[in-house]
């Protein structure tokens, strides 16, 4: 497989992992290894799960692990075939992070109190390496096809538009706000928001190779606010947080705009060299 596709099934993997694991914390699927973990309430590497929310648990951790394959595959690939420095570090940063995640992951199941308390500190650490990983490898993915394809501006604006899809679909899901937070809502509330996030993100990376500082930086803080909002849902408890997040995703979507518009000015246009 070519460098540049595997970089993007990985990145995919990463996205699709996530979302599982958004399922199984919504679920409760977690909660079946309590003291038992990494071997929980299944045979050994799941075989025959003792109960459907085991089996919820186990195909997660099947997932990741193939996941976590591709990583440490893409890594490889990135060093030994020489790849741009850049591309070759991001590809490590994941490489590096995803023992932590998955050491967290494991928090999110043993410990029911951690120092600061559980669901403040565990949960939002290790969703916050998730978002890390997927934006690293989003930047691998975005810097290899601008070492052998010319970046141009329709690239910034397909970007931008794809998260101004995604973006309304947060704030009609906004956590019980005007709908049911349920687990078929949360996941394509997850969905819609790690889309974004992940638009933006490349959107930003390919206004930098324009050099379009303003556009690069809107469309990246629209990427950090998106994480935040996605973290601040779980904790969106009453009129208050709705309103927070809600206004969360609303900024983030004014930024959106603005770097799509701002994409259409003739200044937006020159390439840089694309190296080290």
């Amino acid at each position: 497989m070519e460098f540049r596709r595997l970089v993007v099934v990985t990145t995919v993997a990463t996205a699709v992992t996530a979302l599982l694991g958004v399922l199984t914390a919504t679920a409760g699927a977690g909660l079946t290894c309590e003291a038992r973990w990494p071997l929980c309430d299944g045979a050994v590497f799941g075989l025959f799960p003792a109960t459907f929310m085991s089996a919820i648990e186990w195909v997660h951790r099947l997932v990741a692990m193939v996941t976590g394959l591709l990583v440490v595959g893409t890594t490889a690939a990135a060093w030994r075939g020489g790849r741009a420095r850049r591309v070759r570090y991001a590809t490590l940063g994941a490489l590096l992070f995803t023992p932590v995640q998955v050491a967290f992951g494991a928090f999110t199941v043993m410990v029911r109190e951690f120092v600061f308390g559980y669901s403040i500190l565990v949960l939002t650490l290790h969703f916050g390496l998730a978002a890390a990983i997927l934006g690293l490898l989003v930047a691998a993915s975005v810097w290899t096809d601008a070492a052998e394809t010319p970046v141009t501006p329709d690239r910034v604006r397909r970007a931008g538009l794809a998260a101004l899809l995604a973006l309304p679909i947060l704030m009609v899901l906004t956590p019980r706000l005007l709908v049911t937070f349920g687990n078929l809502v949360q996941l394509v509330y997850y969905a819609a928001g790690f889309g974004a996030f992940a638009a933006l993100t490349a959107g930003a990376l390919w206004a930098r190779e324009l050099d379009a500082t303003r556009v690069a930086a809107a469309a990246g803080l629209a990427a950090t606010v998106v994480v935040v909002q996605l973290v601040a849902a779980r904790r969106a408890f009453g009129d208050a947080g709705q309103i927070v997040v809600l206004a969360l995703t609303v900024a983030a979507f004014v930024l959106a705009a603005w770097a799509v518009r701002r994409s259409h000015t003739p200044s937006v246009g020159r390439v840089e060299s694309v190296g080290d």
